[in-house]
């Protein structure tokens, strides 16, 4: 009698867990990076990371988690230096509806434009978030729990002829359009425009990206265009060319577009001998000085363990007498 219990109460533990919706997703990685300046010495670092996303639904309603385990313990030529890490539930939310009102409230990441060009993606607390459809577009207002209205956004997103355009407007803050699409000129071919209109007088940002594909290889273009007095609050990637250039371990010493008033940019990106290359070359005007040039080098290759590995090269100029020869390597599985 007993095991009969015992094996009725395991069953119906097993059909509650076949019932339930979870999944279990993340990534790792282990990053290292050395920079030589021109005016001597060099500095080595490396770091390990791992993000895991849990996401448990029931039937309209979903709730994520994002746990982000970080050692940003720097490593030196010393055994014995202490490393530093850290865990972090950066992110965690939930999504439902309310008749045709999708909600959606927590702690979440959301971005100003539709790319990281001029604003990075920022993670607010305790927000909400009122979205719906109206005809073939999607009106959107999130609202700030910890803070004034002045935080406050509106967003208007949708297609128009075939290009995906997006609208967000921050009270007494800024307006920032962007338009992505395809051209009909060829297979490949396509662009990104941003303007970043901010309420402060001269802190206007503009960006334009356009790639088209030449003999099978990706050809890519891009600029940006700030006022200075807005540049300096812009903090959007500076490597407009392609996602194979996000992260902090790769090579261009430019690490965002903070004081930058004039990027021009160009960049390939083709395969070759079973590895994935991404060239860029480029030109930085900023606040402090002009005509700063940068060269960035990353090859990628994915390994037979299932893991994949970059690694970059770059030089770049970071002031008018000084540049800095950078490497980097990362080695990365998804799971």
């Amino acid at each position: 009698m007993k095991k009969q219990l015992l094996i009725a109460a395991i069953a119906a533990t097993m059909s509650v867990s076949a019932m339930a919706d979870m999944s279990i997703t993340g990534s790792a990685n282990v990053k290292m990076k050395a920079a030589e300046l021109s005016t001597g010495g060099t500095t080595e670092s490396s770091s390990m990371n791992m993000d895991i996303d849990f996401a448990a639904k029931n039937g309209g309603t979903a709730v994520y988690a994002h746990l982000d385990f970080d050692d940003a313990g720097t490593v030196s030529n010393d055994a014995s230096t202490a490393s530093t890490g850290s865990l972090t539930i950066d992110k965690l939310w939930m999504t439902t509806s309310i008749g045709s009102v999708n909600v959606k409230a927590g702690d979440y990441s959301s971005c100003t434009g539709s790319i990281e060009a001029v604003k990075k993606c920022v993670t607010t607390d305790n927000k909400i978030g009122l979205s719906t459809n109206v005809g073939d577009f999607t009106v959107g207002y999130t609202k700030d729990m910890n803070d004034s209205s002045a935080a406050d956004t509106i967003a208007l997103s949708g297609t128009v002829a075939g290009f995906a355009f997006k609208v967000k407007d921050s009270e007494d803050t800024y307006t920032n359009i962007s338009v992505k699409g395809d051209l009909p000129m060829g297979t490949g071919t396509g662009f990104y425009l941003e303007n970043h209109n901010a309420d402060a007088a001269d802190s206007d940002t503009t960006v334009f990206a356009a790639h088209t594909t030449v003999s099978g290889a990706t050809v890519s273009y891009a600029s940006l265009d700030a006022d200075a007095t807005g540049a300096a609050s812009n903090d959007g990637d500076v490597r407009l060319l392609g996602s194979s250039l996000i992260g902090d371990y790769h090579t261009a010493a430019f690490g965002t577009t903070a004081t930058m008033t004039d990027v021009q940019a160009f960049g390939a990106n083709f395969d070759m001998a079973g590895n994935n290359v991404n060239v860029v070359v480029g030109s930085a005007d900023t606040t402090a000085a002009n005509d700063l040039d940068f060269t960035d080098i990353v090859v990628q290759r994915k390994l037979a363990s299932g893991a994949t590995l970059d690694v970059s090269y770059g030089v770049a100029d970071t002031s008018a007498t000084v540049d800095t020869t950078n490497y980097g390597a990362i080695l990365n599985v998804k799971f």
